[in-house]
């Protein structure tokens, strides 16, 4: 067990006790069981004292997906919200390999403003961003929505 994974169980341990997610949410977010949930979370659990990977309570996979949810919980609400705005075009134009044609076609918005988003969505009035940030928004649940579980 590294360092990294006793920060992610406590930090989450933290992002819990401080009433940002709940058991319960965490539980329907990743689909992990809640009892390895429940054994992640415990101080004494496997991860905790550094026993074998055959051990640990959540797979790798499973403990991948918890850093990666623990990171955006932590940091990624800290990001500018013009470059969060990006950054979900970029995952829709990257994850999802969508054009911003695609993205024009199916939300109603301008390519135009879609590219401007893609690279200065400072310089985009607010009522702009507002519009594509809801229908980006959607169009991410809906690809989460799709993918396997």
């Amino acid at each position: 067990m590294t360092t990294n994974e006793q920060d992610i169980s406590a930090e989450l341990r933290r992002l819990i006790a401080m009433e940002h997610i709940s058991e319960d949410s965490l539980h329907s977010l990743t689909q992990i069981s809640r009892g390895k949930l429940q054994a992640f979370l415990r101080e004494d659990s496997p991860s905790y004292r550094g026993l074998t990977v055959d051990e640990q309570p959540l797979s790798p996979d499973e403990n991948g997906r918890i850093a990666v949810l623990v990171a955006q919980l932590t940091y990624g609400l800290d990001l500018d919200d013009d470059e969060r705005l990006r950054a979900i075009m970029e995952s829709l134009t990257t994850e999802c390999n969508l054009t911003v044609h695609n993205i024009a076609n199916l939300t109603g918005l301008d390519v135009g403003d879609l590219e401007i988003c893609l690279n200065a969505p400072r310089s985009l009035p607010a009522e702009t961003k507002y519009a594509i940030a809801l229908r980006t928004s959607y169009l991410i649940s809906a690809a989460t929505q799709a993918r396997a579980r």
